[in-house]
């Protein structure tokens, strides 16, 4: 016979999971002293692994004392399929999380400072977005609707990977009193072997285009509207329809944006 602190050794285990398994009347001693010490035959070790082994998958106190009572094998396969079953849900939700902080930390940042409401020209590289649906009343309400519904079928951990992130808005000729009223949707970027589920995708064109940033407010986005129109006039300059907003930092503040934001259109060439 052995004593407990011996067995829990011989087992892999602590004198207190077994003191805590007899009192649950899982799995008993094979004798108790008169001095209430208990002692272990060496044949309880293979019962005890087993249990050892079911608690390590999981599997509460209560379903493994009904297995151990039984030696219906059926009954034990169907258990260790529920087992199963979350340990690849689970695996599934790490290997999502992991993928976003690599992504996460494999981003560029950039340390430029950002100068507010002066027109310029930058040199943009293709890019894949992820789209919401597009928008029609253009409240508080819709945007906040939209955003949620978005980031549900996206993944809300896709908030955590520093991929750029904004709203494409219908907004010809850069006017600024279009802007309150205009139709829109949010944007998120996606690398190439990101799942999308039924969400649309939309495509940066590269090219040339003309940027301001400013201030995530309808004074600031308004009067930079303003200024890229008298840019385009003085510089005959001709550009699309599409009015890119893209974030500047991850902190979003109102309406599911930066504090800043970075305006663009793509300019065509004039024939």
């Amino acid at each position: 016979m052995l004593t407990i602190q011996k067995f829990a050794a011989l087992a892999g285990t602590t004198r207190r999971t077994l003191i805590f398994y007899d009192e649950k009347d899982l799995f008993k001693p094979k004798k108790i002293a008169t001095n209430g010490y208990r002692y272990y035959a060496y044949d309880q070790l293979y019962t005890v692994t087993f249990i050892l082994a079911l608690r390590r998958l999981g599997l509460p106190i209560a379903e493994i004392k009904q297995l151990t009572q039984t030696t219906d094998a059926t009954a034990l396969n169907a258990e260790l399929k529920k087992v199963q079953q979350q340990l690849e849900a689970q695996m599934d939700n790490l290997t999502i999380l992991r993928e976003t902080l690599n992504t996460r930390f494999n981003q560029s940042v950039t340390s430029a400072p950002v100068v507010k409401n002066h027109p310029f020209i930058e040199t943009v590289t293709p890019q894949s977005f992820c789209r919401s649906r597009q928008s029609v009343a253009c409240t508080d309400a819709e945007i906040a609707e939209i955003y949620a519904e978005f980031y549900t079928q996206l993944g809300q951990l896709k908030l955590m990977d520093q991929q750029d992130s904004g709203f494409l808005t219908q907004l010809p000729n850069s006017d600024a009193n279009g802007y309150s009223t205009a139709s829109f949707c949010i944007l998120k970027a996606i690398s190439p072997q990101t799942a999308t589920g039924d969400l649309p995708l939309i495509q940066k064109p590269a090219g040339q285009y003309l940027s301001i940033d400013t201030t995530n407010d309808m004074k600031g986005i308004c009067i930079s509207l303003q200024l890229l129109s008298e840019y385009i006039q003085k510089n005959n300059l001709k550009i699309t329809n599409q009015l890119w907003q893209m974030n500047l930092d991850e902190h979003f503040t109102t309406k599911g944006t930066s504090p800043i934001v970075r305006l663009q259109y793509q300019l065509q060439a004039n024939h």
